[in-house]
């Protein structure tokens, strides 16, 4: 018997809203602290993949809200510890906010897709993240009326960090599914649908689904 079949609904609630929000945590503090690690990577960087997989375990409420955090925390704290930073926090929360948007609405489809149709999705997410920061840092950073040839300059001399930003997310998001079923695997108890990895499970097919196997 499930832990939804134990206790009263509201009490149902407020610890689903407890597992959900510590799940996240986790998730987000790893983000941040692997990412800490690769901060001398050019563009290499954890944080767009934890809030994809947030967004496919807990729905795009709890990514959205990872992608604020995410952001403000590694933008404001993390990054300074380096050198500057935070004007490029607007357009980071977009492009953030809309992967974790993409990611929880459209989890179900996204947990079809092969390892490498996941890398490639996430590569193409790199060339958008790149473009978007890229254009923006021209108009609010340097602050110079942008022209097709000098975009196309910045945008060219950017190629070898686009590349290993590419590459990188191609690596971690084409793991998303391994890294769905370790999840899985190390909350293998009652309340484990409450992270709504059994939902994930339906559309991957590699994750046990339901009370009884959970219980096994």
């Amino acid at each position: 018997m499930s832990i939804s079949n134990q206790v009263p609904n509201p009490e149902n609630e407020r610890i689903t809203t407890i597992l959900k929000m510590s799940i996240s945590a986790s998730l987000a503090s790893l983000g941040i602290v692997l990412s800490s690690f690769v901060i001398f990577v050019p563009n290499f960087e954890f944080i767009s993949v934890t809030i994809f997989l947030i967004a496919l375990l807990l729905g795009f409420r709890y990514g959205i809200i990872s992608a604020m955090m995410l952001s403000l925390v590694y933008e404001l704290i993390v990054t300074p510890i380096f050198g500057s930073a935070g004007l490029l926090i607007p357009v980071k929360l977009l492009c953030y906010g809309i992967l974790a948007l993409l990611g929880g609405t459209m989890r179900h489809a996204f947990l079809k897709l092969s390892f490498w149709e996941l890398g490639v999705f996430g590569a193409l997410f790199a060339c958008f993240y790149d473009i978007l920061t890229t254009i923006f840092g021209q108009l609010v950073i340097i602050q110079e009326q942008i022209t097709w040839n000098h975009l196309l300059t910045v945008l060219i001399f950017g190629i070898p960090f686009t590349i290993t930003h590419i590459v990188g997310n191609f690596v971690l998001f084409s793991m998303i599914k391994s890294i769905i079923n370790r999840i899985e695997s190390a909350f293998k108890y009652k309340g484990v649908k409450f992270f709504l990895i059994s939902d994930a499970a339906d559309s991957s097919g590699n994750i046990e689904t339901t009370c009884e196997e959970t219980n096994k």
